[in-house]
């Protein structure tokens, strides 16, 4: 079962990347990120969208090998399908293809979401979609080239439960924020800023430390969440260190 999690997009963001409400949710359309890069999760792409995508772009759900986060409601009309009637009439759905997850375990999570909103949308299976199928544009690549097949994918929609968790609110409601290590130069330490603040979508700092630099992110809710960007941070090799600060 997977879980997923609200980080709605402000409505006056949101009316500079969509067409506003009204979508007559006719269609689920399905897409790929096509973004390889370390740490380009659901989590990022969701925050990219929330601090105000640079991109005339905008989809309702994005969907990684842990969970699927929600930016838009469904009564949204996205700019993601590449034609009218895609954006007028479809839910727009994006899955990760970091090369730090795990594809098939995304696709499966992308089936499950596609279940539920089915159900909850009184949308019919043959109205599940590619990108593709409105624009003609090479989307979702991974599976247009057999990585999984669109059939299969269809049939793990069939076979999904729909059923999907919806997150608890945390505990831990403190907020907390994640610094780096230092570096010897403002200008690497603006390169880790570049990298967490574009393809991460954080909020980010950098602050002098003595002779050096390091890079502060904006706040976290829950210290969970706060190691997990630590963590993310880590994986992508920008910094070996990270200290983990209440506020």
């Amino acid at each position: 079962m997977i879980t997923i999690r609200k980080k709605l997009v402000p409505d006056a963001q949101a009316n500079k990347v969509t067409y506003g409400k009204a979508n007559t949710r006719k269609f689920i359309v399905v897409h790929e990120t096509d973004n390889t890069r370390l740490g380009a999760d659901a989590d990022a792409h969701a925050r990219l969208q929330y601090n105000g995508n640079s991109r005339s772009a905008s989809w309702h759900y994005t969907v990684d090998d842990k969970e699927a986060v929600q930016s838009f409601e469904h009564a949204w009309r996205c700019w993601a399908a590449g034609s009218n009637t895609g954006n007028n009439e479809g839910i727009q759905v994006e899955v990760c293809v970091n090369s730090d997850g795990n594809y098939q375990k995304a696709m499966q999570n992308a089936a499950e979401l596609v279940a539920k909103v089915m159900k909850d949308e009184n949308i019919p299976i043959q109205n599940v979609v590619q990108h593709n199928h409105f624009s003609g544009k090479n989307c979702p690549r991974n599976m247009r080239e057999g990585k999984i097949s669109w059939s299969k994918f269809i049939t793990m929609v069939k076979n999904a439960s729909g059923n999907v968790q919806q997150q608890k609110s945390a505990i831990d409601n403190n907020k907390y924020r994640v610094l780096t290590g230092t570096y010897g130069t403002r200008q690497e330490a603006e390169n880790v800023l570049d990298v967490l603040k574009h393809r991460f979508g954080w909020r980010v700092y950098i602050e002098p430390d003595g002779a050096r630099w390091r890079v502060k992110t904006g706040t976290f809710t829950g210290m969970a969440v706060a190691q997990e960007g630590a963590n993310k941070i880590k994986t992508a090799k920008l910094s070996q260190v990270t200290n983990i600060v209440a506020e």
